[in-house]
């Protein structure tokens, strides 16, 4: 349950960030978009509660570990701890947002949608705090998340409101104007303070797939690839596909689009609450490898174990395999098939590669 509330989270962010930016951008440069007003007010209530199932876990672990009363540890965290200062400041985010929201209905006032972006601004900066990376290297953590995250949910964002709640695709032409660029520097961005995040937290990348974290690192580094090919398609393949027939409905691409980045998320999710690999063999004693590690791995794994990659034709023809399906997913397109083969495609492409990656183990 606790990768759900996790994914959640990140879909619930996603949804507040997108509509709040969308709010700004003139009528006329994007399709026709209706978000429920309380769906976004459930999502911001997803955050505040949402953000408190990290604290819980924490707050129940360390009962356990000290044979100690619940409400004791719980005001330790919240008063001593980051993770405890964030919700609290998340939780205050929220209300404060929610309140902003209802007096913007009823006075319909334009200075409370830009205190609306700084609250949501101020939500994911609380995220942010509340990380791993923060917990252990304070500053030098606390920027590349947050920069990492608030890059993702903007690109991510838009994509899911586009997606999901336009009533048609006028404007489309015009809405990748100035998205796409928008896009792409967040996707640079995002993968910069990645590789930034990456060398703090996974010095050993290999060996950190024996591992948990590492395992989902792996499966979301795979996932992004078939991520890319979609947002490659929706931002030059459609608009290519529009200048030769303006009838053309991009929204189910998008949509694609979507459900890749969930899987992205999803693989975030497992990661956010696995022990980083910093020290994998203190990991591996004090836990336990990762069961899908073990389900390809033959040999003994001890802590001071080491993993190498080495090309067999096994996994040499599963990479060629994954190459071919990706080839597809751009394929299906041009073939105006159905959106669902394609994001098969994608999914396939990600299982023969991760296949491959574990077979060249030794």
């Amino acid at each position: 349950m606790i990768y759900i509330s996790e994914l959640l989270l990140y879909v619930c962010f996603c949804i507040v960030v997108g509509n709040q930016l969308l709010a700004f951008v003139p009528a006329d440069k994007r399709p026709t978009v209706a978000v429920p007003n309380w769906l976004i007010n459930l999502c911001i209530i997803g955050i505040a509660l949402l953000s408190f199932s990290p604290v819980l876990k924490v707050t129940l672990t360390f009962a356990k570990e000290y044979n100690t009363d619940f409400w004791t540890i719980f005001k330790g965290i919240l008063m001593d701890f980051n993770i405890g200062h964030a919700w609290l400041v998340t939780l205050f985010l929220c209300l404060i947002l929610l309140l902003v929201r209802i007096l913007k209905k009823i006075t319909n006032d334009p200075i409370l949608e830009y205190m609306g972006a700084v609250l949501t601004f101020a939500l994911i900066l609380a995220f942010g705090w509340a990380s791993h990376c923060t917990a252990s290297y304070g500053l030098k953590g606390f920027v590349p998340h947050a920069i990492h995250f608030l890059s993702v949910t903007v690109w991510i964002g838009v994509l899911f409101v586009v997606g999901w709640f336009s009533k048609n695709s006028d404007n489309w032409l015009k809405f990748l104007k100035w998205f796409s660029p928008i896009a792409f520097i967040c996707v640079v961005t995002s993968i910069s303070a990645g590789f930034f995040l990456m060398n703090l937290l996974v010095p050993d990348y290999v060996n950190s797939w024996i591992v948990s974290y590492g395992q989902a690192l792996l499966i979301k580094h795979l996932f992004i690839i078939p991520l890319l090919t979609f947002a490659w398609i929706n931002g030059v393949l459609v608009k290519r596909k529009l200048n030769l027939n303006p009838n053309f409905n991009p929204i189910p691409w998008v949509r694609a689009e979507s459900v890749m980045a969930l899987l992205v998320f999803t693989a975030m999710a497992v990661m956010g609450q696995q022990s980083t690999p910093e020290n994998i063999a203190a990991i591996i004693k004090f836990e336990k490898p990762s069961w899908l590690f073990e389900a390809f791995y033959d040999g003994k794994i001890e802590q001071s174990m080491s993993i190498t990659l080495g090309l067999n034709v096994v996994s040499i023809t599963l990479a060629l395999a994954a190459v071919l399906a990706l080839l597809l997913v751009v394929t299906m397109f041009h073939k105006k098939t159905s959106t669902f083969v394609s994001m098969l495609y994608g999914f396939l492409s990600v299982l023969f590669a991760y296949i491959a990656a574990m077979l060249s183990i030794n």
